[in-house]
């Protein structure tokens, strides 16, 4: 199982957890990261 997050100095944001069946993460999963964090990021005012 693998986990996608970042530390921010107030918070932990998870953005995805998923199942590793292969060496590389998926493009899929890491626009989708991205996607996560750019809302977060406008939501909370950064």
């Amino acid at each position: 199982m693998r986990v996608v997050y970042r530390l921010d100095p107030d918070a932990v944001i998870v953005t995805d957890v998923f199942e590793k069946k292969t060496p590389q993460t998926p493009d899929a999963v890491i626009r989708l990261c991205r996607q996560r964090l750019r809302r977060y990021d406008e939501a909370a005012g950064e």
